[in-house]
C-alpha cells in the first residue's frame, strides 16, 4: 500500500542522512600539508548581477517557483531577494531552515529497481537556497582546478571524462605490455553524496585556505538543510540533515571533488614514505585516477602493498564517511569496456542495447514525428556518441544503431517500409535543426577523434602520461592538412609527427629516416637542441640505404633554417 511504501521510504532516508556515530579517525592534516591557498574574494559582499544571474529555468522546490520566475519578476522582487541575500552573508541565519527545504524525487538507478537502494534521490531545492548555493558556486568553480590534483576529472572546467578513461585504459595497456607486474583496483563509494561527514569537509576547507565566512557560510547551509521525499506524489515528513550533500545542489559537486582529493594526497605520501612502492615505468605517473566517487587505483602486487592500501581506505573513510564497497570487479569503467587487448565486436554491444532499451520505454507512448526526430538527435544519439568520442567503434556497431533510430523516427513502434521513409535516411539525420550530432556516422566518429589530436596543443591529461589516443594515421593526416602551425619556442610542436614542415610532417616527408628513429616523441625544441633528432637516427641500421641518406640530406637543410622564438608559444589554426 501506498503508506507501507511511504513509512519504508521514510524509515530509510531518516538513516541515511541522520548524524553518523563518532568518528574513530581523523586525518593527520600537518603530515598531510595540504598547500593554503589564496581564496579571500570568496566571501565578498553580493551582487545584484550574481544573484539576478544565478537562478536556472530548473524543477522547482517546496516554494514552487522556478528560474523563470525570478528573471521575469526580477523588478519587482529584487529589493527583497537583495535583502535577503546581505542577512545571510552578515551570517543573520535564525529562520533559514525555513528557505533551506527540498523535496526529493527518487530516480531508479537501473531497470527493475524494487528497493528504495536502487533509486538516486534528487533533491528540489527551495530557490533561495538554491540562488545562494549557485553563487557560492559560481565564485568558487575558477578555483577548483588548482585546488583539485590533476588524478581528478568530474565537475572541473576543460577536463573530461574521456581523458580519464584513456589515461587508465593506456596505462594498463602498457603496464600489460611492458610485463610490468601490477595490480588494478576499481573503487565505488557507498551512497558518496549522502555520507560525507560535515566536521572532515569543514576542517578540509579551513586547511586548504577558505576564508572563515565562507566556511560558515557551508556550515549554515548544511545544519539548516531539511527534506520531504515524495513518494507518488505526496512529500513525507521533514528529515533533518546530520551530514552529506544534496545531490541537486549546485555546490555539492564542487564540494564532493574537494572532499575526496586527499585521498590522492594520502597515496602520494605512503608512497614517499616508503609505504607503497612505486611503479616502474612511466605509468608510474597514474598511481591513481578518479572520477568523482570512481577510483582507480595501481599497485604493486605484494601482500604489504595490498595491506597499506586496504588500511589507508578504512581510516580515510572512518574521517570522512566516505565507505568504499566490496564487489566483483567489472570489465567497465566510467561506462566504458576496459580491456588490455584490442576490443571485440561483443565489447561495444552496450550502445545497442541502451538504445533497445530507450525504444522499449517509448514504443507504447503516442509520441508524435516532431517528438521522436527529438528523442533521435538527442537521447538515442548520445548513447553512441559517448562510445565514439574515445573508442574506434565497428562500423556493424553503428549501423545496428542508426538501425534501430531510422525505425523509431519514421515507424514508431510499427514495422518500418520504405512507404514510411519520407525522406533517405543520410538527409533525415542532417543538421535540420543545426544539430550536427544527429548522424551516427564513420565522418563523425572521425571528427570526435580528431579533438583527441587539437587536446595534444592543450596539454591534454591522457597525453601527459604519455598514453596513446584513438587517432590513426589517416586521422593525424587529415589534422595536419587542415591545420596551420606556427612556430614558436617549439616546445608544442612534434619534431615527426606535426606539420611544421611547410605543412609536411616530417614523417612523411623523411618516412624512411622516421622509421630508424630511436624517439620519435621528440619535441621539436627537444629535437633541434643539441642536435638531438641526428642523434636518435640508426645510422648503423642493416637496412640504411642511399634513400635514408637523401631524406637526412634534405631534412638536415630544412632543420638548419629553422629559427624558434623563444619568447613565443607555438600557435595552431
Amino acid at each position: 500500500s501506498h503508506e507501507e511504501k511511504a513509512q519504508t521510504v521514510q524509515e530509510h532516508f531518516s538513516k541515511v542522512l541522520c548524524h553518523p556515530s563518532p568518528r574513530q579517525h581523523d586525518l593527520n592534516w600537518d603530515l598531510l600539508n595540504l598547500p593554503v591557498h589564496d581564496l579571500s574574494t570568496l566571501d565578498a559582499p553580493f551582487t545584484e548581477e550574481e544573484l539576478k544571474t544565478a537562478p536556472a529555468d530548473k524543477a522547482p522546490g517546496p516554494d514552487g517557483f522556478t528560474g523563470a520566475f525570478f528573471t521575469k519578476c526580477w523588478e519587482i522582487i529584487k529589493a527583497d531577494v537583495l535583502k535577503a541575500a546581505n542577512a545571510f552573508h552578515l551570517l543573520r541565519t535564525s529562520n533559514l531552515s525555513i528557505l533551506n527545504s527540498a523535496n526529493i524525487v527518487l530516480v531508479p538507478k537501473k531497470e527493475g529497481a524494487d528497493s528504495v537502494g536502487d533509486y538516486r534521490p534528487i533533491s528540489l531545492i527551495h530557490s533561495f537556497a538554491k540562488i545562494i548555493s549557485k553563487v557560492l558556486a559560481m565564485r568558487l568553480a575558477p578555483h577548483v582546478d588548482n585546488l583539485v590534483s590533476p588524478s581528478q576529472s568530474a565537475f572541473i572546467k576543460k577536463r573530461k571524462i574521456h581523458e580519464s578513461f584513456l589515461a587508465v585504459r593506456n596505462a594498463v595497456r602498457r603496464l600489460h605490455r611492458n610485463r610490468v607486474p601490477a595490480l588494478f583496483f576499481k573503487l565505488d563509494i557507498t551512497k558518496a553524496f549522502d555520507s560525507l561527514r560535515w566536521e572532515y569537509l569543514l576542517t578540509l576547507l579551513k586547511r586548504l585556505g577558505f576564508p572563515p565566512r565562507w566556511c560558515d557560510w557551508i556550515a549554515v547551509l548544511l545544519s539548516t538543510a531539511s527534506s520531504r521525499v515524495l513518494v507518488n506524489g505526496v512529500p513525507s515528513a521533514p528529515i533533518k540533515h546530520g551530514r552529506g550533500l544534496r545531490q541537486g545542489d549546485p555546490l555539492s559537486p564542487l564540494l564532493f571533488v574537494l572532499s575526496i582529493d586527499p585521498l590522492q594526497k594520502l597515496l602520494d605520501l605512503a608512497t614517499s614514505l616508503g609505504y607503497l612502492a612505486k611503479l616502474r615505468g612511466r605509468a608510474a605517473t597514474l598511481r591513481v585516477s578518479m572520477y568523482a566517487d570512481d577510483a582507480t587505483i595501481f599497485l604493486k602486487p605484494t601482500k604489504r602493498d595490498t595491506t597499506t592500501l586496504m588500511s589507508l581506505l578504512v581510516n580515510f573513510g572512518d574521517a570522512s564517511g566516505l565507505i568504499w564497497k566490496k564487489s566483483q570487479f567489472p570489465v567497465k569503467y566510467l561506462g566504458l569496456p576496459l580491456s588490455n587487448k584490442r576490443l571485440k565486436r561483443v565489447d561495444f554491444q552496450a550502445p545497442v542495447d541502451k538504445v533497445a532499451k530507450k525504444l522499449t520505454a517509448w514504443n507504447g507512448r503516442h509520441i508524435n514525428p516532431a517528438g521522436r526526430l527529438t528523442l533521435v538527435k538527442s537521447v538515442l544519439t548520445s548513447q553512441a556518441v559517448y562510445f565514439i568520442s574515445s573508442l574506434r567503434v565497428p562500423k556493424s556497431t553503428l549501423k545496428e544503431i542508426d538501425t534501430k533510430r531510422k525505425r523509431f523516427l519514421w515507424a514508431g513502434s510499427e514495422a518500418l517500409t520504405g512507404a514510411k521513409c519520407k525522406v533517405n535516411w543520410p538527409r533525415s539525420t542532417r543538421p535540420i535543426l543545426e544539430d550536427w550530432e544527429s548522424s551516427i556516422s564513420e565522418s563523425l566518429q572521425g571528427g570526435l577523434r580528431l579533438r583527441w589530436l587539437w587536446r595534444e596543443w592543450n596539454g591534454g591529461r591522457s597525453l601527459e602520461i604519455g598514453s596513446e589516443n584513438p587517432c590513426n594515421k589517416k586521422d593525424r593526416l587529415l589534422f595536419a592538412a587542415a591545420t596551420s602551425i606556427s612556430i614558436g619556442n617549439g616546445k608544442k610542436i612534434s619534431f615527426w609527427h606535426s606539420g611544421w614542415l611547410q605543412g609536411q610532417r616530417p614523417c612523411d616527408f623523411a618516412p624512411r629516416l622516421y622509421a630508424i628513429s630511436k624517439n620519435k616523441k621528440r619535441s621539436l625544441e627537444g629535437a633541434v637542441q643539441n642536435k638531438n633528432w641526428i642523434k636518435d637516427i640508426d645510422f648503423r641500421h642493416r637496412n640504411f640505404s642511399a634513400g635514408h641518406f637523401l631524406e637526412y640530406v634534405q631534412l638536415w637543410r630544412a632543420v638548419q633554417n629553422l629559427e624558434l622564438q623563444p619568447n613565443n608559444e607555438d600557435a595552431i589554426t
